[in-house]
Formats: C-alpha cells, structure tokens, sequence
C-alpha cells in the first residue's frame, strides 16, 4: 500500500518531498527519533494483545474458537488503521504530530478497556441470556464483544505503520530498505513486548498495573513525537487529549478488578443472568493470584463450599462429588498395578488426589504441577498434609516436558489435567502423550486418565477412548458422581503387559 502511494508522486530515483512539519532541524535525527519510538510503539502493542487476550479467555475460554475470535479481532483492527492510516498520511502536514496523536489515542483507548473488560461478562451473559444463541451466533458474540474492547485502540495502532513508513522514506529507491527498517524495528520492540507482557510484569504486578505500563510507553512515545514536530497547534491539541487521558486513568485506577469469571463453560449452570450475579455476589475470594500461566482463584460460597478457579474455569472444589473422583483417580489405578510401590500425580490441582494416594502404603508420589500458584492455592483445600509427607515431592513443571526429561518410571500414573477443550492441555489427551506415558510405567503399571464426560459429546468421548487403546488395549472405564443413569466423570484405566483385570475386585479394594 505505501509503496503503490510512493510511485503514484515520485518517479525512480526522485527524492520524496518532505511534508510541512518534517523540516527544520536534524530530519535525519527526526527520523531515527521516530523508528525508536516505533519500537516502544510495537512493544506496548503486543503487551495489550497479551493483556486482552488473558482477560477475554477468562470470560469466553481458551478453546480454538474463542482464540480465533479474539485474535480476528485484534488484527481486524491493525488492518482498518493501515488503510485509514495510509489516507491520513498523505493529507498530513505534519506526520510527526500524527504519530503522536495516535500513540495518545491508543492510551487513552488502552486504559479505558480496564473498565470496560471488568464490564463485559456482566454484557456477555445479558446477552447470552437474552438471545441464548446457537452454535454459531454463539461465536459471532463473542467476536462482536471483543471488538468492543480492541477495535479502536487496534484501529489507531495499525495506523501508526503507514505513518512511520512515510515518515522514514526518502526516495522511491530506497523505498524497500525504509519501510522495512520501519517493519523491523516494531516486530523487534513486539517481542519484547509479548515476552515481557507474559513472563514479567503480569506475575510481578499484575493485569491492571500492566496496562498503566503500556499506556505509559504510549504515552512517552506521543509526547516525544509532538516535541519532535515543534508544532504550536499539535502541543494545543495534545493537552487537550492529555487531559482525556487523566479521564481514563481515573476509570481505570477506580475500577476494581474482578476476583471471578464464570467463563462459557459453565454458562448454562444459570437459569437468568440474575441467578448468576446473585451467585457470584455471594462468592468471598480466599486467593488471587495472576502468574505466567494464568489466573488462579479461590473462591468460597455462604455455605462453605470452595472451589479452585483457573482462568476462569472450576477445575475443583471440596465438595463430596469433587472429593470422590478425586479421590478415585488415585486409588482406581493403585487397585489395578501389580504391587505398586511409586506414582505419579499429573496435575495438582485442589491436592485431593496427591493426598489420596499417600493414604495408600505408597513408597514415594512425585507430583507434577505447571502453575506455581495452584501450589499456594491447594494449601486451602489441603493444609501442608502433602508437603509434611516425607513420601511427596512436587514438581513445578509441564508434564510432558517433565516426563522427556526424566528417567525416572512409575507403577502408577494418573492425569487429571484441565478441560480437553483447552488449548493449553488438549496435547495431554493425545497419543503421543499417552505412549511417553507408556514408556514411563514399569511392567505390570496401571495408567488412569480422567475424561470430563458431562462436558462431551458421546463421539468425542469415544474418540478419546479409541486414542487411549491404541496405547493401552487392557482399558477399563470406571464413573463417578452417575446421575440419570450416566457418568458425570469418566476414568480410563489402562494396564501395562499382557494381563486382565477384575474390576469387581478392585471395586472391593477402592
């Protein structure tokens, strides 16, 4: 697109006229001025990008078809700001004021999605409740929510691009060579953005905070922009818009940060949407913790019930349901390994599983847990009785990268990971997982796999069990929490070497 401009005004080897507001001074300066500030620029975007994406997961879920929602969203928005931006920048006097302002737009945008993302599932689930939509309207919601939250800031961000690749060029020939230095500099400064996003500043001082830091960097990029272009009337306009940007920090440092999420997974748990602020007015939050993973709550209901929240989805409670198959998950698979003596817990989680497996005469159990703050959080279900057990060790790791890495092998193996929807853990219901699974069971082992069946479809579900038994043909299901004669949870058991099992018998032993 800027290059099809270029050649419309300049013929080969002609140098581009520099608009009013570009010269005066040092342009060569201005211009690296510039492409650094385009750096900080794209940083500050991929660290929004980060932030909406972790808020809106917590709300619509981390399936592949709320991800492509989001993400359609964002680059929707980068898209309509190059073409926009392309036509602002051929009738600008001053291409270093409009950097400016743009950068200011986005500030002020950025920091009004804090209010307006702790509004959303408020909307969403008026909406839902409303309409409640079909499988595919479903979808189109949520991709109309998240324009909501990023199709303005997005907007101003991909405007930016046309602006600086003008700003940067000099002639026709040099014209590859000065948008690409433009391209560069801001994916160089969107990976440190993205990286820094995810791993630094959202476990160190959280989403909020966050966000103040890249409308900071908006902020910096803007007032250096119109300094640059020693424009009386742009430093006119840009304190009026700084004053709009006072507006914006205060909706942003007054609005309170949600502890709770009830995401679409369990959205139909509620008959109205005030059945389900009812609920969650009632909760009392125990623990809140955003890290590198993703946000980890504990939350308890008036009558006592807790239950562990992880970005936004239930993946435990101390209810007696939840006890029971957690429970079981530990002693199904003991009951069926011949003389098993160590095991291996993958995932966490409330910490019942772990505990009832060193109920067990169990020589050692080894624990895998991706999520540092599941650690802390458990301690609310369990207390210190698995860190206490000199049999216990956990492991802060991915578990398939833990089980490549060691050499260690086990009787017994059992997976209770989160939601097969997810895109974070679908790998663990893979085959590839469960034979390097397989590989790490002793002869005579027994591997058990938890299968979310009130969340399936009776063809996903029997999916899942002919993935399992091309790994593991000796497989035994078990259920638990059975109501209208089906399984709210599912246990695949399956046995290392050639043997059979009675499953009466290990019925008597759990």
């Amino acid at each position: 697109m800027v290059a099809s401009k270029a050649k419309a005004n300049v013929r080969k080897g002609e140098r581009v006229d520099s608009p009013t507001g570009m010269g005066g001074g040092n342009l060569v300066a201005k211009r690296k001025i510039a492409l650094v500030a385009f750096a900080f620029s794209g940083m500050a975007a991929l660290i929004y990008e980060v932030l909406w994406s972790r808020e809106l997961s917590l709300i619509f879920g981390s399936t592949v078809y709320a991800v492509s929602m989001m993400l359609a969203a964002f680059m929707s928005g980068l898209s309509l700001g190059a073409i926009v931006g392309g036509r602002w920048a051929d009738r600008s006097k001053n291409l270093f004021a409009m950097f400016g302002f743009l950068e200011l737009g986005i500030a002020i945008f950025g920091l009004l999605t804090i209010p307006l993302v702790q509004a959303l599932p408020t909307l969403y689930f008026f909406v839902y409740d409303t309409l409640r939509p079909s499988f595919f309207l479903f979808f189109i919601i949520q991709l109309l929510l998240s324009y909501i939250i990023m199709l303005i800031p997005t907007t101003f961000m991909g405007a930016t691009f046309p602006v600086v690749a003008k700003i940067n060029t000099v002639s026709l020939e040099e014209l590859g060579n000065d948008v690409g230095d433009a391209y560069s500099v801001n994916t160089i400064g969107s990976i440190f953005g993205s990286l820094g996003a995810g791993f630094l500043l959202i476990p160190l001082i959280g989403v909020k905070a966050t966000t103040f830091v890249a409308a900071g960097l908006n902020l910096s990029v803007a007032s250096l922009m119109i300094v640059t272009s020693r424009s009386t009337e742009g430093k006119r306009w840009f304190s009026m818009g700084a004053m709009v940007l006072v507006l914006a920090v205060l909706f942003g440092l007054f609005t309170q940060q949600a502890t709770y999420a009830h995401n679409f997974y369990r959205i139909g748990d509620f008959e109205s949407y005030d059945e389900y602020r009812t609920f969650r007015d009632s909760l009392q939050p125990l623990f809140f913790a955003d890290d590198v993973h993703g946000r980890i709550a504990v939350l308890e209901e008036p009558n006592g019930n807790r239950f562990l929240q992880n970005s936004g989805k239930i993946e435990g409670a101390n209810g007696a349901f939840d006890k029971q198959t957690t429970s079981l998950l530990a002693l199904l698979p003991i009951a069926s390994a011949e003389n098993p003596k160590s095991m291996l817990v993958i995932g966490l989680g409330t910490g019942f599983t772990s505990l009832a497996a060193l109920g067990t005469p169990m020589e050692s159990v080894d624990t895998v847990e991706i999520n540092k703050s599941v650690l802390q959080a458990s301690k609310l279900f369990v207390g210190d009785a698995i860190e206490s057990d000199a049999r216990a060790t956990i492991y802060t790791n991915d578990a398939r990268n833990f089980l490549y890495t060691t050499g260690k092998k086990y009787d017994v193996i059992n997976s209770e990971p989160s939601y097969p929807l997810s895109t974070h853990v679908s790998h663990l219901f893979t085959k590839e997982f469960y034979e390097l699974v397989e590989k790490h069971l002793n002869d005579g082992g027994a591997y058990c796999q938890w299968i979310p069946r009130y969340m399936l479809k009776d063809e996903d579900t029997l999916m899942m069990l002919k993935t399992f038994q091309m790994v593991f043909p000796q497989t035994y299901a078990w259920g638990s929490n059975i109501g209208e004669n089906e399984a709210v949870d599912v246990m695949l058991v399956g046995l290392k070497g050639e043997r059979t099992l009675d499953p009466e018998a290990v019925d008597k032993v759990v």
